[in-house]
C-alpha cells in the first residue's frame, strides 16, 4: 500500500515540478547596482586619479606643457582639468552617448541577470525586438555587466522529485533538519503538494502504529482532496476495505507465502524451462 501511495505522490509532485524552484530574489538593474550602492565606477575612478595628478602638479607651480609631457595627456585635457574645482565637475561633463542598442539595455540586463550571458542568443532575442546591431555590441556590454557587478551568485538546484516523495514518505524523525526545511519551502509553494504531504503522512502514521480504526476518517479526507492521485488511491482502498482495514490493525501479515513463492519462482527459472513438474518438486521438497 505504501508503495502505491509513493508512486501516486511521484505523480502528484512531478505534475508541480514548477513549485520545486525557489523564486530568484528581485534583482535590480545590473548596470546600475554599482550608481545605486554608492561603489564608484571605473571611468569615476580614472576622472579623480586623474584630478588629483593635475592638480598637484599644478600646485607645485608646473606649466600645462609640463604637465602635458609628465602624464601623457593633451594640453587641452590638462587645461580642463587644471580649471577644474572638483573632479565632481568633470564628471557632469561627460556627454550621455546613445546607441542601437541603448533601447535594449534594461531587457539584456534582466535576461543576464537570470543567468543567459550567450551573446548571440541574446543578440536573437533583441532582434526580434526591433535590434540591428551586431553580436559584438551585444558581448561588449555583457562584459561591461560583469566587470561592474562581479559574478553572478548561482541559485540553488530545486530538489528532486524523488528527493521531495521520500521526505514526504519517511520517519520525520529521520530527517534532519535542513531536509525538513527544504519540505516546508516547497509545501509553502504549493497547495496541492502541502495537501498531499499531510494526508500521505496520516497514512503511513496510520500503518505504522496499526490504527485501523481511524482508516474510515483518513479515507473521508481523502475523498474531499483537490489531490487526485490522492482520491485514485483512496477508491483503490475501498474496494478491499476489509482486507486493507485488517491488515493495518493486525500483525500478520503475507510476508513468509510471499518469500516462498518467490524462492519456487526462482527453483523454476534456474531449469531454464527444461523440467517439468515432477522435477521443481523434488528440488523444491529437497530445499528444505
Amino acid at each position: 500500500m505504501l508503495h502505491n501511495l509513493t508512486k501516486g505522490l511521484e505523480k502528484t509532485v512531478t505534475r508541480h515540478r514548477s513549485c520545486l524552484k525557489s523564486p530568484q530574489s528581485d534583482v535590480g538593474q545590473p548596470a546600475d547596482s554599482a550608481k545605486a550602492s554608492g561603489e564608484e565606477t571605473p571611468y569615476e575612478r580614472k576622472i579623480r586619479e586623474r584630478h588629483r595628478d593635475v592638480q598637484e602638479l599644478f600646485q607645485r607651480g608646473l606649466t600645462i606643457d609640463a604637465i602635458s609631457a609628465r602624464l601623457g595627456l593633451d594640453r587641452k585635457t590638462v587645461r580642463r582639468y587644471a580649471r577644474a574645482a572638483t573632479a565632481e565637475s568633470l564628471m557632469r561633463e561627460r556627454p550621455s552617448r546613445s546607441s542601437a542598442l541603448t533601447p535594449h539595455k534594461p531587457y539584456l540586463a534582466r535576461r543576464w541577470a537570470e543567468g543567459c550571458n550567450s551573446a548571440q542568443t541574446l543578440r536573437d532575442e533583441i532582434a526580434a525586438r526591433g535590434y540591428q546591431g551586431c553580436r559584438k555590441s551585444v558581448r561588449r556590454f555583457l562584459n561591461t555587466l560583469a566587470r561592474h557587478n562581479g559574478p553572478r551568485a548561482v541559485p540553488p538546484p530545486p530538489p528532486a522529485v524523488a528527493d521531495v516523495v521520500r521526505w514526504i514518505i519517511g520517519r520525520p524523525e529521520n530527517q534532519n533538519d535542513q531536509a525538513c526545511q527544504d519540505l516546508k519551502d516547497v509545501c509553502s509553494r504549493c497547495t496541492e503538494i502541502a495537501e498531499a504531504c499531510h494526508l500521505a503522512r496520516g497514512f503511513a502514521t496510520i500503518l505504522r502504529r496499526r490504527d485501523g480504526h481511524r482508516l474510515g476518517d483518513w479515507l473521508t479526507q481523502a475523498n474531499e482532496s483537490q489531490v487526485k492521485e490522492i482520491r485514485t488511491f483512496a477508491n483503490g482502498l475501498r474496494k478491499d476495505l476489509a482486507a486493507v482495514t485488517a491488515g493495518l490493525t493486525l500483525p500478520l501479515n503475507s510476508g513468509a507465502v510471499e518469500g516462498n513463492v518467490t524462492r519456487i519462482k526462482l527453483l523454476k527459472r534456474q531449469d531454464y524451462g527444461r523440467a517439468g513438474f515432477d522435477l521443481l518438486r523434488r528440488r523444491i521438497l529437497l530445499a528444505h
